[in-house]
């Protein structure tokens, strides 16, 4: 079974070829094709589709747009706010993210192409989660990120072992005290309790001085339960929400 389908984004239409035959998807790969894998039956060879569907029930729209995008090197619209678009980042991107003097080596990485680059190709592309850029919905501004650091499983102050996911939000310096980590914390936490699996806990690591970063976490949920002393001598105080 060979079948294609076109889809139209941001203005372009692009075809996906969908099957579950290898010939039929190594010509579209030379074609230079987006492609999905059809998993038919047991023992197929679909391996030169990045994506595999068991159900052609499964080729919703939204899952067909981000095979396109990741086929093409366009970021994944992840969700959008109000005022904020959060995306996947972008080469480019790196051109407007705004240094901060608190910024670690991990923050650095979005300041260079090719330490973004690869932060695209593995983060986005094998884990399809991470900081994702915030931009303003009407002028495009990068004016921060937001997203999960890290997902494991773990055992904690909650009964259990859950599915454990580490949030992280910086909003750069000229578009601060406008409400833009709340916005985006709340409807990260809204994405997830809809989509991720069950039960689980997020929860983010604040350093006891960042009183702005404090506040965005109590107020979108979050509560304290633990705190330690660091070996940069500060308190690091660990908030989290959890559902069952």
């Amino acid at each position: 079974m060979t079948q294609e389908k076109t889809i139209v984004i941001e203005g372009n239409t692009y075809s996906v070829v969908i099957s579950d035959e290898k010939e039929a998807l190594l010509a579209g790969k030379a074609a230079k094709r987006a492609l999905i894998g059809f998993q038919s039956r047991e023992n197929l060879d679909l391996g030169p589709a990045l994506y595999v569907v068991e159900s052609l029930d499964d080729l919703e729209d939204r899952y067909v747009e981000n095979v396109v995008r990741r086929t093409y090197g366009l970021p994944w619209r992840i969700t959008q706010t109000k005022r904020l678009l959060i995306r996947e980042f972008q080469i480019g991107d790196e051109n407007q993210v705004l240094q901060d003097e608190t910024d670690t080596e991990a923050d650095r990485i979005f300041c260079r192409q090719q330490s973004l680059s690869d932060y695209i190709k593995c983060q986005y592309g094998f884990y399809e989660y991470g900081l994702w850029a915030l931009t303003n919905r009407h002028t495009g501004e990068l004016v921060g990120k937001a997203g999960l650091i890290q997902v494991s499983y773990e055992k904690g102050p909650w009964e259990g072992e859950r599915l454990c996911m580490e949030l992280g939000y910086q909003i750069f310096a000229p578009y601060r005290r406008r409400g833009y980590a709340k916005e985006a914390v709340q409807e990260i936490l809204k994405m997830l309790e809809t989509q991720a699996e069950k039960p689980y806990c997020v929860y983010a690591k604040i350093d006891a001085s960042n009183e702005a970063s404090i506040q965005v976490a109590l107020s979108c949920g979050l509560r304290r339960i633990s705190q330690k002393y660091s070996e940069e001598k500060q308190w690091k105080c660990l908030y989290a929400d959890c559902w069952k």
